[in-house]
């Protein structure tokens, strides 16, 4: 009876819920950031730097092809700052009459897990700069 008992208890115990207390991983925010690459093929030297505050990115600087675009203020307001804690950047050739060559700025949020939410900043040669939405993973 008291092993039937014993028995009975212990499985009371595995079976009833206890309150989990997990560790939970945050966000490092990126404040001022600037990476740089030698490039590869025509890109040239390519310098990215940026700023954000709390809310929203406040500056975004690329330098390739031998020139420096900033995003302005409007292209600043698509970017949704606040939370960015990673970056990355890449390089395509293209074609003259399809605007030339790009530098791509993908700006991240993300944990060990990975990426939550992406966007894409998109340089031509020739300076013209789009911002594409934020995409969720």
């Amino acid at each position: 009876m008291i092993r039937f008992l014993h028995y009975l208890l212990f499985t009371i115990a595995l079976s009833s819920t206890f309150p989990a207390f997990a560790s939970k991983e945050g966000v490092l925010r990126l404040d001022k950031f600037q990476f740089s690459s030698p490039g590869i093929g025509q890109s040239g030297p390519v310098v990215v730097s940026g700023e954000q505050d709390s809310n929203q990115v406040v500056s975004l600087t690329v330098q390739a092809f031998g020139r420096t675009v900033s995003l302005s203020n409007d292209q600043l307001a698509k970017l949704r700052g606040g939370f960015i804690n990673g970056a990355q950047i890449s390089y395509e050739a293209g074609y003259r009459e399809l605007g030339g060559r790009t530098i791509y700025v993908i700006l991240s949020k993300g944990f060990t897990s990975g990426l939550q939410e992406t966007q894409l900043v998109s340089v031509k040669e020739q300076g013209a700069i789009e911002v594409n939405d934020a995409v969720r993973k």
